[in-house]
């Protein structure tokens, strides 16, 4: 779903604003999502004025609070809230009870998860451990603008076409290219999914790749 569709704006409410809640707040903003987003720091809320439609001073687990703030309304409600993790499920809970219908909630640990799960959460993320699995696996690509690793040695690459690519048709990059295979062209604002095998790579085109690591990082490096 995208804010900026016709008809209502999506309310997304974001619970905690510490760098993950932040930077979640912000991109959701950027997508021009209606966003709440609340915090018990009232140095965090001043700062979040600038992306949020509504920031408030408020404890995530305060159900009369997030009520009077129409954090029920929101069709999702993130808890990013983590090192606290006695707040971080109340506030799961408290946002399920309040009639908000998808809950993705942040956690440190697999039994913090777990118990995140219990008490209705929908999503549960581990941006920790997530962040270093993507750094880990993306050792041998050092060209990629954005890595998502799939098994231990393959992934997701998105990565600017280089310049011995330019010029060449799809087939020649999958014939060449040891097992990489390019799922989508990013050509400006313009996005190619799935493009034929004819398509020309040009100058500037981003692409996101799936493959073995190893053979995405050749096809950086031919």
């Amino acid at each position: 779903m995208r804010g900026n569709q016709q008809g209502a704006r999506k309310r997304v409410a974001v619970i905690g604003l510490g760098r993950f809640g932040t930077s979640v707040a912000m991109v959701c903003h950027e997508l021009g999502y209606d966003v709440t987003a609340l915090d018990i720091s009232e140095r965090r809320v001043a700062e979040a004025t600038d992306f949020a439609t509504l920031a408030a001073q408020a404890d995530g687990a305060d159900k009369e609070a997030l009520l009077a703030l129409g954090v029920g309304r929101s069709e999702v409600g993130v808890v990013a809230q983590g090192q606290n993790i006695e707040a971080s499920i109340s506030c799961a809970l408290v946002l399920k009870q309040i009639g908000v219908p998808w809950v993705i909630a942040k956690a440190e640990t697999d039994l913090h998860g777990q118990i995140l799960v219990k008490v209705g959460a929908d999503r549960i993320v581990y941006p920790e451990k997530e962040a270093g699995n993507q750094v880990a696996h993306s050792l041998d690509i050092r060209h990629a603008v954005d890595y998502m690793n799939l098994t231990p040695t393959s992934g997701v690459a998105r990565l600017m076409v280089p310049d011995h690519a330019v010029g060449k048709s799809l087939a020649q990059i999958e014939e060449h290219g040891g097992g990489v295979c390019v799922i989508l062209i990013q050509r400006g604002n313009l996005l190619l999914p799935h493009p034929p095998l004819e398509t020309t790579l040009e100058h500037r085109d981003v692409v996101l790749l799936a493959g073995l690591d190893s053979a995405i990082d050749a096809f950086a490096d031919w």
